[in-house]
């Protein structure tokens, strides 16, 4: 039976990377009948991100409140870690170069994403999602990578460009990432395919979710520290106060106290993540797997669009029909209203998509 090996952004703790990898690898398992192993590889950048160390600031006010931080992170990271071990199939740690090619080199493919993982100013140009060392005995496959924006014609990403060279097929998530890539890859037929969540079925996703929560709730999910998402956050309050639901907020918590009018929900996993999600009335959010997770589930939800890396979010809109779902520096073409959304339309189109993506997956598994 061959052995794939998927490389990715696994061990992050974010709700999109880590729910990403899980639908990738049981889609491969799932249509593929073979072995998948997600390689367990964690860059510095992501440890540095996700540490409970208070120290990674110079700052004193930061320090402070990275100290009264801990508490809360090691709980969601214990629940990160405790879904990442009941949903995954990982290889044995890649603590050294050797590790890494030899982990690598043992498998008969390789799939790199989804994830922004050519984002090389986000990644801090690891080389390792190019696979530069590993053998040309081992399939190399992309599958709904990158760029995060970053520029591929410049001089620096040669050496990037050169490793995908080697890569048998190539899917990205965005057309941005295409058009980035087709200028130094004219010979390589690029396709554009689905983020890996859009590959689980809604009743699927419901069986890892938590136990639904019985009361009614607006849920305002914030990605990142963005000011961009505050007209989002006023949005949301008022049509907390138009519908009478509850506004509840799913957010870091070292926002609490600037935020203390709205009740926080507090460190959660991924499960519960989907929980919240499923079980709104409406979401409002800034975030593309907040959204992505939305459409999934059938939840009717509003998107900030002015954000930074905006294009995946607006294309997504376009996909589905739904850019009445999107928000602009906080304002509705609805008004403030939990918006209406015919799903049954929408969910043929996902299954169209969905189709497409897995036609991608059967094929280079072949």
């Amino acid at each position: 039976m061959s052995r794939i090996g998927i490389l990715t952004f696994h061990s992050a703790n974010n709700f999109g990377a880590l729910l990403q990898a899980v639908s990738l690898q049981k889609t491969i398992i799932e249509h593929g009948g073979m072995e998948c192993e997600l390689i367990n590889y964690e860059p510095e950048f992501i440890y540095k991100d996700y540490s409970i160390s208070p120290f990674k600031s110079k700052h004193p006010k930061a320090i402070v409140k990275n100290i009264l931080r801990i508490p809360d992170k090691i709980k969601r990271n214990s629940k990160f870690q405790s879904f990442r071990e009941e949903n995954t199939i990982c290889s044995g740690q890649c603590q050294s170069e050797d590790s890494f090619e030899k982990t690598c080199n043992s498998f008969e493919k390789i799939i790199v994403g989804s994830d922004q993982v050519w984002n090389y100013n986000l990644t801090e140009h690891d080389m390792h999602y190019f696979l530069p060392g590993i053998d040309d005995s081992v399939e190399k496959i992309a599958y709904a990578a990158s760029t995060g924006g970053a520029d591929f014609s410049t001089d620096e990403s040669t050496e990037m460009i050169q490793c995908l060279q080697r890569f048998k097929d190539i899917s990205v998530r965005e057309s941005a990432s295409k058009e980035a890539l087709n200028q130094r890859l004219k010979e390589k037929e690029i396709e554009i395919v689905l983020d890996p969540v859009f590959l689980t079925t809604k009743s699927n996703w419901l069986r890892l979710a938590a136990k639904p929560v019985k009361k009614d709730y607006i849920l305002f999910f914030k990605m990142g520290y963005s000011k961009t998402a505050e007209p989002a956050l006023e949005f949301a309050k008022k049509l907390s106060e138009e519908t009478g639901y509850e506004l509840l907020m799913l957010w870091d918590q070292e926002t609490w106290f600037k935020y203390r009018e709205v009740k926080h929900i507090g460190a959660v996993g991924p499960a519960e993540f989907l929980q919240w999600i499923a079980g709104a009335k409406c979401v409002v959010t800034n975030s593309f797997h907040a959204t992505a997770f939305s459409i999934i589930l059938n939840t009717p939800f509003y998107v900030e669009t002015e954000i930074e890396r905006k294009d995946r979010v607006l294309n997504i809109l376009d996909i589905f029909k739904l850019k009445k779902c999107g928000l602009v520096e906080g304002k509705s073409e609805n008004g403030t209203i939990i918006p209406e959304i015919e799903w049954i339309a929408v969910n043929s189109l996902l299954d169209n998509e969905r189709k497409k993506s897995l036609d991608f997956i059967e094929r280079v598994l072949k």
